[in-house]
């Protein structure tokens, strides 16, 4: 067993989110691979739980496109490329820079006062040092910034991505950059745009703060790992170090 493959026990109160979140960490640093059979007993056993919870988690890898079900033989690792992280990114870009715009349309001072406030909690958390509580500022001014746009529907399509964005933060916040200062520039200089009125550097500063991130992804992580095929027949399981056969 390999300790990159090897899943960690989880507490019982954390089922299939954080199962689903533990397997997209996997999946974006390239330590299961693409084409990995995803065997639900493995997992169950080596997490410590029942078999549901990882049954829902890879429902929920599967409607984000990092999981692919083949009837009958299981669900596997799909093939991502840096398409599929820019593509990511560029829905969280246009979802958010409409977002603004509705606000800014309203002039809507509350709402602005609102991020300030979660831009705050950013600059406190940055502050500290604390890495963990910068994820959770900086996808809760994401999550404030669509909950205040008023728009349902765009909120609901936002908040069917939080667990992938949450996992793609943290690996950005705790593993890729060297220092949170540059992201918090960037989210200042979003609100500020924002707040200045104008739809169109608003918009023009959203675009730039998700093509970074989607840079900074694409460039420092293993998203495409070679020799790998989706026709592979031969898959290693999570938590073996051997290949295993894929059922007929």
């Amino acid at each position: 067993m390999t300790d990159a493959l090897a899943l960690p026990p989880l507490p019982r109160t954390s089922l299939a989110d954080a199962t689903a979140e533990l397997i997209r960490e996997r999946i974006f640093s390239g330590a299961f691979e693409p084409g990995m059979w995803l065997v639900e007993t493995d997992m169950a056993r080596q997490l410590h739980t029942s078999r549901a919870p990882v049954r829902e988690a890879l429902a929920m890898l599967r409607a984000e496109g990092l999981a692919r079900e083949e009837p009958g033989r299981g669900t596997y690792v799909a093939t991502l490329d840096r398409r599929d992280i820019e593509e990511i990114y560029e829905v969280r870009a246009g979802l958010e820079s409409v977002a603004a715009r509705l606000i800014i349309e309203r002039h809507d001072e509350a709402a602005l006062a609102a991020l300030d406030h979660a831009l705050e909690e950013m600059r406190r958390t940055a502050e500290q040092d604390d890495r963990q509580a910068f994820v959770d500022a900086d996808l809760a001014l994401h999550g404030e910034l669509c909950r205040l746009s008023r728009n349902g529907r765009l909120l609901r399509a936002w908040e069917a991505q939080v667990g992938l964005l949450r996992t793609l933060i943290r690996l950005e916040v705790t593993t890729l950059v060297g220092t949170v200062e540059p992201l918090l520039t960037e989210h200042g200089r979003l609100v500020d745009e924002i707040r200045s009125g104008d739809p169109a550097r608003a918009a023009a500063a959203c675009w730039a703060l998700f093509r970074g991130a989607s840079q900074i992804l694409t460039e420092r992580m293993a998203v495409d790992i070679p020799g790998q095929s989706r026709n592979d027949t031969t898959r290693r399981r999570p938590g073996s170090g051997a290949t295993t056969e894929t059922p007929r």
